[in-house]
């Protein structure tokens, strides 16, 4: 009887564990969903919120007024405007200088590689502050201030990284028996680039532009020490409504700031998979 208490014992405690470490697991995973989801669910009710301070658990009432003190006294239009078309230079000017530059680091050998990836990852590496304060010193020297080219400029070397980063690994991974066909049949290095090249490094291209949409479109130190009156962008604004104390107004605008961040990263991850980023067309 002692042998088939203890194997019983056993057992039950076998099936227990799993149990209890799936329940462990779930618990921890729904703690880390809700601690992620929380801010941004606060800064959803408080940009519609009324009433709602001190203590409050809810709010008094829910009113559409901060969107439209948002629209029409920060000129919410003008602003988003300003972030667009600077994210757009952004993708440009990183794309002109990125992908020659991954193109070299992926398909070529270069002596200085480690030296050139170094200088590229530099801004992204020392504290934002301080880049940001040696950087507007220059763009003051060259009368770059408050132009959109200047924060643009600005914002590319926190782009330019991930451009050469997924691009040099997409363009060291393309296959090199579709590039040596696409040569036997006589194809020039144009007609190559177009239709062979190009198709099987979309999908690294497009994590690059999507990338560095997302890190202009959401910058905030280096446009902080950039901007002016005529480049005022979402963040921007953002941080002066809540200098001025209309929290409610800054989370209306944060609302929608965070709109194209949410459209691409769902975009991200339905059409664009890991393995291609990183190269994963070699061997189709």
């Amino acid at each position: 009887m002692t042998a088939v208490a203890v194997g019983a014992g056993h057992r039950m405690r076998s099936h227990l564990a799993p149990r209890v470490s799936r329940l462990l697991i779930y618990t921890f995973l729904l703690a880390f969903v809700l601690y992620v989801l929380s801010p941004f669910l606060a800064i959803l009710v408080n940009s519609v919120a009324e009433g709602w301070f001190g203590g409050r658990v809810l709010p008094a009432g829910l009113t559409l007024r901060w969107f439209d003190w948002a629209f029409n006294v920060t000129n919410l239009p003008k602003v988003m405007g300003n972030s667009f078309i600077i994210a757009g230079l952004t993708i440009a000017i990183s794309l002109a200088i990125g992908l020659p530059t991954a193109w070299a680091l992926g398909r070529r050998r270069v002596r200085a590689r480690n030296m050139l990836l170094t200088l590229i990852l530099l801004p992204k590496t020392v504290p934002p502050i301080t880049f940001a304060l040696g950087l507007s010193r220059e763009f003051y020297a060259f009368d770059l201030v408050d132009t959109h080219l200047g924060v643009a400029l600005a914002h590319t070397t926190l782009a330019l990284p991930f451009v050469v980063l997924i691009m040099s690994a997409t363009f060291e991974g393309l296959d090199e028996r579709v590039l040596d066909a696409g040569r036997v049949c006589g194809g020039n290095w144009l007609r190559n680039l177009v239709h062979l090249v190009l198709p099987m490094a979309m999908p690294g291209l497009m994590a690059a532009v999507l990338f560095t949409f997302v890190t202009s479109f959401n910058e905030f130190t280096l446009t902080l020490v950039t901007y002016g009156p005529e480049t005022l962008t979402l963040t921007v604004q953002t941080y002066l409504s809540i200098g001025d104390g209309f929290l409610e107004v800054a989370s209306a605008i944060s609302v929608v700031l965070l709109v194209p961040s949410v459209l691409l990263l769902i975009l991200i991850q339905r059409q664009i998979r890991p393995e291609n980023i990183l190269g994963g067309v070699k061997g189709l």
